[in-house]
């Protein structure tokens, strides 16, 4: 699997330190670190209700315990689908930029593509021409794409509505990977 980042971390060791909970269960605790620094330094907590991540690239809590996969990787869509509910910290941004391409891409001949002709191909254009000029303003853009009088024969489905990862949460998900594939391969790692 490709890496979702260019960050590097064939010089940081991973050591696990394991705890047993009042009740009895196991505490799991991951260090992710180069040398003794804290710059790119990871910290998984794991325990029965979830996983905690702490260091360089922000703090992220997730309703499911980390167990690394077999095959080496994770998926960052369902770890997305983990990230605790009342967190304030979002994967992903609103991105006007990504928005206004794939409105571009559809208003350029990707309705036509889809099926749209005559008189509801035309309204469909000119009601993404609008969304298009509203389309720097994430919350105009909404009101008007998900609140406003889109045409009959148009989809909330297919209106663009595009957002840019968090970069921080996409080195942790190659963290996870690296861990996985560090278990899997049985190397650079070591349990206190």
């Amino acid at each position: 699997m490709k890496k979702r980042t260019n960050w590097d971390f064939s010089n940081h060791t991973h050591t696990v330190e394991l705890f047993k909970s009042e009740k009895g269960n196991e505490i799991r605790v991951d260090h992710f670190r180069e040398g003794e620094s804290n710059m790119g330094y990871i910290k998984f907590i794991n325990d029965e209700r979830g996983l905690s991540v702490f260091g360089d690239f922000g703090n992220w809590i997730f309703n499911r315990p980390f167990y690394p996969s077999a095959n080496g990787f994770v998926s960052s869509m369902y770890w997305n689908e983990k990230l605790k509910t009342g967190s304030s910290q979002d994967h992903a941004n609103y991105d006007s930029e990504v928005t206004a391409k794939e409105l571009k891409k559809l208003i350029d001949g990707g309705l036509e593509d889809n099926g749209y002709e005559g008189k509801e191909l035309q309204e469909c254009k000119n009601w993404l021409e609008r969304l298009h000029y509203l389309c720097d303003d994430e919350l105009e853009y909404k009101c008007e794409a998900y609140r406003g009088d889109k045409p009959v024969g148009m989809d909330y489905e297919d209106i663009p509505f595009c957002k840019t990862g968090s970069i921080q949460l996409e080195i942790i998900f190659d963290a996870f990977d690296e861990i996985c594939l560090r278990l899997k391969n049985k190397t650079n790692f070591q349990i206190n």
